[in-house]
């Protein structure tokens, strides 16, 4: 179960689940179970914005570890080294004609337009 982050088009903000080439959206006009879209109703998928991000949680115990064994200079190659994650923006087709745009890691997403473009 991956979360995924629901931005704008067809549907309303919010947020939702992929699990399994399913995705599972929660809005305030249907909270649960939420509205399902299998993958197979989706036409396609682009890319509309990709990000790289820090894990805050990563960033600040590395830092502090770096801190306490080196200093200053600990804690700057301390947060150097947090892993980056990559969070893409995607808009989606249905083959309705409907749109979704959503945030997802970016693991998640090259599963997803592997899936769609099978």
């Amino acid at each position: 179960m991956v979360s995924i982050t629901v931005l704008a088009g067809d549907f309303l903000q919010g947020d939702g689940e992929y699990t399994d080439g399913v995705f599972t959206l929660r809005t305030s006009l249907h909270p649960w179970p939420g509205i399902t879209l299998p993958l197979s109703s989706f036409k396609s998928v682009e890319v509309a914005n990709e990000d790289s991000i820090n894990s805050i949680k990563e960033a600040i115990g590395f830092g502090v570890a770096g801190a306490m064994l080196l200093g200053p200079i600990g804690a700057i190659a301390g947060f150097m080294l947090t892993g980056k994650e990559t969070e893409v923006t995607f808009l989606a087709t249905l083959k309705d004609d409907r749109k979704l745009l959503a945030a997802v890691d970016g693991n998640t997403f090259d599963e997803i337009s592997r899936k769609v473009a099978a």
